[in-house]
């Protein structure tokens, strides 16, 4: 008897050491509207298949299932695995029946077209602008170290935790020729610089991807920028870079996970200086690098940028500085001292972890306003044309948004919401759990926007975080007042920092100063120190003069932060 040859598959898949090594199969998967076609592994998630086309589809979670903002459309529905319990939580029956599912979650089974709801969008800024005091307009720059790379033009680049953008510079006149912005591809390996840190020590080659994911964001924005203003990629020499000190790590490609344990210190704080090619920027190898000094672990070059953009140690005045982001960084003093520190505000503040937050762009609530009587809530969007529905709200809505609720009383102090009120809406133990912002919206099914109160708990904790740090920096630097205050950051100087003070974000003192916004400190100061190699020296010593205050050892901040969780009575 000829017994028949046991199944090489068979084989394979009852062996879980042959297994391994058994490839999976290659499946076709089309991303609509942007006809990109590629071949896949058999049980990829479909973000990782964006991900491998340079698709960054929105993940404020980090790809892990909690935020549900990434919702993609698919063809067939069947040809994707079935949606587990928190895939099924987060989109409505309604919207799963649609062919709606979380890019996350859903692992690619067959061929398959995916329709891409909502991308990070590119985003832009102002052309054009000169920096007025870093050099006047005109003048020659004077004995540039990098001359010899050759060049006419400069490249400032600030990369944030959540956007990368670009200034090409003419060195000449002191004029920014062309700027331009994305979302910082990072943001598919997580929201903030911690969950980033953890992706660079826990996955194979984590450092590389991210690496990678920021270097390719300011080659795509070099070409844009070139592209855009006819010049030759040959005339750029020399760049500065601005950043956190994580985002600076991971950009010249060092561990960062030195700086999620304690004490929190990068390998040296001094400035450091590559060539292009050392960080695979696709200039001329010679073009020379300049990354910022670092005050600290969370104190980072983009702080020293903007502390010399508006050189508060230079002043007889006492300037509050806020850059206000995922991160907070506060500067405070001047010339006799000043002082630093950082504060986790979260991105809840730039929409982020909020269950309608969102980007500031287009259909984005970005100002809301409720009549304390009748309660009705009426809102702006963002290049609205009148009739289209929200898609969520972005921190300046979310910021407007809780202000106008408190001064209502549909916030209690406490963060509660006041049940009974018209708008909120009851679980059914009579407890308030949101309150309709918009009754229909661009959410999948159309479902109401609302502010759940699970975001105004995550608002309460980062505005207790920025009013805590405040507070303690100014008792530790024994100063009980200031003269300016200064707002920037991506968020920072686009939202009503008037709310901020209704909301207990800002100080009460804040009404009554000379307020400054700023659209973009860091990168001002980077532009700054490209067109002046002087501002270089000034910029080390910024950072080493510095006084550091670490919120974490302040035996106060436990107390403190609890204690400002609270909202400011409403006024009556």
């Amino acid at each position: 008897m000829v017994r028949a040859k046991p199944s090489l598959r068979r084989y394979f898949l009852t062996d879980p050491k042959k297994a391994q090594k058994m490839p999976r199969p290659s499946i076709r998967v089309a991303f609509e509207p942007l006809a990109v076609s590629c071949m896949v592994p058999e049980g990829q998630t479909i973000m990782a298949a964006a991900a491998s086309q340079k698709i960054d589809l929105r993940s404020d979670c980090g790809g892990r299932g909690k935020c549900g903002k990434c919702g993609v459309q698919v063809s067939p529905a069947a040809h994707v695995t079935a949606a587990a319990d928190n895939e099924a939580r987060l989109l409505p029956e309604e919207a799963r029946e649609r062919g709606i599912r979380l890019a996350c979650q859903a692992r690619i089974t067959g061929p398959l077209s995916v329709s891409i709801i909502e991308s990070d969008p590119d985003l832009s800024e102002p052309e054009g602008k000169h920096i007025v005091g870093a050099v006047p307009a005109g003048e020659h720059l004077h004995s540039l170290a990098y001359r010899s790379a050759g060049g006419s033009l400069g490249l400032a680049v600030d990369i944030g935790t959540t956007t990368v953008a670009l200034y090409l510079c003419d060195l000449r006149s002191g004029d920014v020729v062309h700027s331009a912005a994305l979302t910082n591809p990072q943001r598919r390996f997580g929201e903030d610089v911690i969950s980033r840190i953890a992706y660079a020590n826990d996955a194979d080659h984590g450092l590389k991807e991210l690496q990678n994911a920021v270097v390719e964001a300011v080659n795509l924005l070099i070409d844009r920028s070139l592209e855009k203003t006819g010049r030759d990629r040959r005339e750029i020499g020399p760049v500065t870079v601005v950043g956190n000190t994580t985002m600076q790590h991971i950009f010249c490609g060092l561990d960062p996970c030195i700086l999620g344990v304690s004490p929190y210190m990068p390998e040296s704080c001094a400035a450091r200086l590559y060539r292009a090619q050392d960080v695979g920027l696709a200039l001329k190898d010679r073009c020379a690098v300049y990354l910022f000094p670092v005050v600290s672990g969370f104190v980072g070059g983009d702080t020293v940028g903007t502390m010399l953009c508006e050189r508060p140690y230079l002043r007889d005045q006492i300037t509050l500085l806020i850059d206000i982001g995922t991160n907070g960084e506060i500067v405070l003093g001047n010339r006799e001292a000043v002082w630093v520190t950082s504060c986790a505000t979260g991105p809840a503040l730039e929409g982020a972890h909020l269950s309608c937050g969102m980007r500031a762009s287009t259909g984005a609530i970005d100002k809301v306003a409720i009549d304390p009587v009748s309660y009705r809530v009426d809102y702006e969007m963002i290049g609205s044309d009148g009739t289209s529905r929200p898609r969520g709200l972005c921190g300046s809505g979310i910021v407007d948004a809780v202000a106008e609720m408190v001064q209502a009383g549909l916030i209690l102090p406490s963060g509660r919401l006041n049940e009974g009120l018209p708008g909120v809406i009851v679980d059914p133990d009579g407890i308030g759990r949101e309150f309709v912002i918009a009754p229909q919206s661009n959410l999948p099914a159309h479902k109401p926007l609302t502010l759940t109160l699970t975001d105004i708990r995550q608002v309460q904790l980062a505005k207790s975080a920025l009013y805590t740090g405040i507070k303690l920096l100014m008792k530790t630097a024994k100063i009980d007042r200031f003269d300016r205050l200064v707002l920037t950051g991506a968020f920072g100087a686009r939202f009503n920092w008037r709310n901020g003070i209704v909301i207990g974000m800002l100080p009460e003192i804040a009404e009554g100063t000379d307020v400054a916004l700023v659209d973009n400190g860091a990168g001002q100061g980077a532009i700054m120190a490209l067109l002046d190699e002087r501002l270089r020296d000034e910029c080390s010593r910024a950072a080493a003069d510095a006084c550091l205050l670490e919120l974490a050892g302040d035996p106060d901040f436990a107390r403190e932060f609890a204690l400002h969780t609270m909202f400011p009575q409403r006024l009556k």
